[in-house]
């Protein structure tokens, strides 16, 4: 019985002896890592919140609900979605982003309607809005939302465009952009 555990012992040390065999599946192994892993995220924004507005053509369309949220992927491609509804609750438009410009702490977004509860012939229609986020706080300005903006044209509603339209104050939430 000791031969035997005395064999094991020695076939146990035998075993931990490194072998300088080079693996080939490392040895040609290439790797492009640097680039992905030392790029940063690109550009976002998201938010959510009310506005209110108290001059409207339509009565109850003052009141609005939003909530967005929109990335600059690594590889350039720009992603998100969002939802406004107003009119007391019963108009929903839904839509996707896929299109952002951010400079500093403000971000304009476009893209296309991809569902609108009240008029369903709005879907498929591109739209523009502009964030500005003013910081968080109790002592920070309210951050601000243009209107919602519709139309066909693509030179228009591009988040190239700035079209210097009025910037309401958000109620009850909140606008983060990061470039």
């Amino acid at each position: 019985m000791m031969v035997a555990f005395a064999m094991c012992g020695v076939f146990a040390l035998a075993g931990c002896e490194k072998e300088e065999v080079a693996n080939a599946s490392e040895e040609n192994l290439v790797t492009n890592n640097q680039t992905s892993q030392t790029r940063a995220s690109g550009p976002s924004a998201s938010g959510h919140g009310t506005l209110s507005i108290e001059n409207t053509t339509i009565a109850g369309d003052g009141f609005r609900q939003f909530s967005f949220h929109a990335k600059e992927k690594k590889n350039g491609v720009v992603s998100g979605s969002g939802v406004l509804t107003y009119t007391g609750g019963v108009l929903k438009t839904r839509f996707n982003i896929n299109c952002l410009e951010v400079n500093g702490n403000v971000a304009t977004m476009s893209g296309t309607i991809i569902s609108d509860s009240q008029t369903p012939q709005n879907e498929g229609l591109l739209y523009w809005f502009k964030v500005v986020d003013n910081g968080g706080g109790s002592n920070a300005d309210p951050d601000q939302l243009t209107l919602f903006y519709i139309g066909s044209d693509p030179l228009t509603y591009s988040c190239s465009a700035d079209y210097g339209v009025t910037l309401y104050d958000i109620e009850g939430g909140n606008v983060q952009v990061k470039e």
